[in-house]
């Protein structure tokens, strides 16, 4: 009767921890996919004329934008429980530097990891970057909030419309990276997640030649290449971009992700197992530095040195599935303190509660 009791007692307790757990879930969906963008974007709208006054003013609002768009990512990462460990050489020099960040693509779950790690390296850099994302997110309000500061997306092109395509992304580089005075260029050069890649990838190695790659994909170059040939260093005056507007790019850096036991879950799955097993094991991120050079401006320079990379990036990604770690000098991404975080949730739900009321007497 005790053992029947005991067992009883754990169902109803498992029971409630995953009623819980669906709500913070559900929670956690809709705010970062509908309630925060439509705020945001309200916000944004509303202080175009601050924008218009100056080029500073721009900059503070689309920085404000930036770091509150990011924190609700962090947010999602704080409700499940997620530990992110941080690995990698002089991590200090990304703080307040011009760099472009090139991650592997494992998930939709990846860019969580990306920002909550970004997070730690302060002010200066958060809010500061420019990513070119894969264009489903475009009709989402998270894509509509995500083009309002200058993201830029991009989609899978036949290889007639390929240069178009990418002279169009050049042109939105040149136009908006050092008007706004932005700090990191981030793109996941695989194209796409590499659970949908990964055979076209296999075809491609064998049509090459190359080694085979088992935890990441050989990059595309289209985009990396359009910003460095805009933004990379003049190899005439290297203190100089290409486009001869500003600094340029000064670093490439080589960013890894890691899950825990190379288990790349559904993004749903991902919070619940994290919601009910208090977190989990450790997300982790490891960035390999490297200085900007300016022969990457010709295409099979870059190919050659990100070709090798992705070789190393897969034997680290196999060591890491192996022992659980990238170095043993890793470090826990640090969180913003929770009253920041509540309060943010608080703000952000008054916001969207007065906006809707404001529209629906304007409507009714």
């Amino acid at each position: 009767m005790e053992i029947e009791s005991e067992e009883k007692k754990r169902e109803e307790s498992n029971s409630i921890d995953h009623v819980i757990s669906w709500i913070l879930l559900l929670y956690a969906g809709i705010v970062t996919s509908f309630i925060s963008p439509i705020v945001l974007i309200v916000l944004f709208y509303s202080a175009s004329p601050l924008m218009l006054i100056s080029t500073e003013c721009r900059k503070i609002v689309m920085r404000i934008l930036a770091r509150a768009s990011n924190l609700q990512f962090i947010t999602c990462v704080r409700i499940a429980g997620i530990k992110v460990m941080m690995s990698g050489e002089n991590l200090d020099r990304l703080s307040d530097c011009r760099a472009l960040m090139l991650p592997n693509h494992l998930s939709l779950f990846d860019h969580f990891i990306f920002m909550t790690a970004a997070d730690s390296f302060g002010i200066n850099a958060v809010g500061r970057w420019i990513f070119v994302i894969y264009n489903m997110w475009i009709y989402t309000p998270l894509g509509w909030l995500w083009s309002s500061y200058g993201n830029y997306f991009i989609d899978s092109v036949p290889i007639h419309k390929r240069e178009e395509t990418l002279s169009h992304l050049r042109r939105h580089f040149d136009r908006i990276y050092h008007d706004v005075d932005l700090r990191w260029v981030c793109l996941y050069p695989e194209g796409s997640r590499l659970f949908l890649i990964q055979k076209r990838n296999s075809e491609y190695e064998k049509k090459k030649g190359l080694p085979q790659l088992t935890h990441c994909a050989y990059p595309r170059l289209g985009a990396a290449l359009s910003a460095i040939k805009v933004l990379g260093p003049d190899p005439k005056d290297p203190s100089k971009a290409n486009n001869g507007r500003g600094p340029p790019l000064k670093y490439l850096v080589d960013v890894t992700l890691g899950y825990p036991d190379g288990k790349i879950l559904p993004f749903k799955d991902i919070f619940m197992s994290a919601l009910l097993n208090g977190g989990g094991k450790p997300y982790a991120i490891h960035y390999e530095i490297f200085d900007m050079d300016p022969k990457w401006s010709d295409e099979e320079e870059l190919r050659k040195f990100l070709f090798d990379r992705y070789q190393q990036k897969d034997k680290l990604l196999d060591s890491y599935y192996k022992t659980g770690s990238f170095s043993s000098d890793s470090k826990e991404a640090p969180l913003p303190s929770d009253v920041i975080i509540i309060g943010f949730q608080l703000l952000q739900i008054a916001l969207f509660a007065i906006i809707t009321k404001f529209l629906y007497s304007s409507i009714f």
